[in-house]
């Protein structure tokens, strides 16, 4: 397709990659995320931005605002960067940018490079040789709490005193005791996935634990209750992978699920910190 070569232009990006890697590896053929133009390498000094030229009637920030509220075209758009951050991710050293991600040109674009120069070469530094993993724990809440109270010892001797109250104050006795094994459950459900996170932080160089998704997120019919991301040294993946696979195997009220390799979303906000 010919693009009229009068037409305003932004700059899309993806990420920052070490400029050494672009030299050592070479430059890899992508589409943008404006089927018109594809991926593009800019270096500046040590460091090498992923790009694309998108054009500006198309990707302004007010088109933009509206266009992320039609879900057929922020579906495809969001698919499309993270598929091309992943092809990144699997050659380079990247530091991942958020989806719409747009400079107006190239000087604005550099100057971003210049403020926070030090902060990506840290990150990049932090990231090399490591790699994201996310980890998701479920289980199913309601059978969780049936289980507490037919086996804590201490919650099967309230409900047998409940049985020699009076009638009139069974009722309140039994949502009491209805409330302490909902806390227990709870309780348990929290130490056992901060235990687990304990263990996998062994390996882990940084981690990040993000809310519980809805059921209606996870499409699951048990409840979602532990989602982490790790930082993980590549020596370091497979005796992860065996830790949750022996939990798996061992393991009758949780169930596990572990993604990646990840581009490093979690660990690469350059903002932080001095400029």
């Amino acid at each position: 397709m010919t693009t009229d070569v009068n037409t305003q232009k932004l700059i899309y990006l993806y990420g920052f990659i070490p400029a050494e890697e672009i030299k050592e590896k070479g430059e890899i053929s992508i589409p943008g995320i404006d089927s018109d133009y594809s991926v593009e390498f800019y270096t500046y000094g040590d460091i090498t931005v992923a790009a694309c030229l998108v054009k500006e009637e198309e990707f302004n920030e007010q088109e933009l605002n509206k266009k992320v509220e039609d879900m057929k075209w922020l579906q495809e758009k969001a698919f499309h960067h993270h598929d091309n951050m992943n092809k990144l991710h699997e050659k380079y050293t990247i530091i991942p940018l958020k989806f719409g991600t747009i400079y107006q040109n190239k000087e604005s674009m550099e100057s971003t490079i210049g403020s926070y120069r030090e902060n990506i070469q840290h990150i990049f530094q932090e990231l090399e040789g490591k790699e994201e993993w996310n980890i998701k724990i479920y289980t199913d809440v309601k059978k969780f709490k049936e289980s507490v109270a037919v086996t804590s010892p201490a919650i099967e001797e309230e409900q047998k005193k409940i049985e020699e109250l009076p009638r009139g104050k069974q009722f309140f006795a039994k949502k009491k005791i209805e409330k302490r094994i909902e806390e227990q459950a709870d309780n348990d459900i929290i130490d056992y996935c901060e235990n687990f996170h304990e263990e996998v932080k062994k390996y882990s160089e940084a981690e990040e634990v993000k809310k519980n998704w809805e059921k209606k997120l996870t499409g699951r019919e048990d409840d979602m209750c532990w989602n982490a991301a790790y930082l993980i040294p590549e020596e370091h993946v497979e005796k992860v992978a065996k830790l949750v696979k022996d939990k798996r195997t061992g393991e009758e009220n949780f169930t596990f699920e572990i993604t990646g390799p990840w581009p490093a979303y979690h660990f690469s906000d350059f903002s932080k910190g001095k400029k």
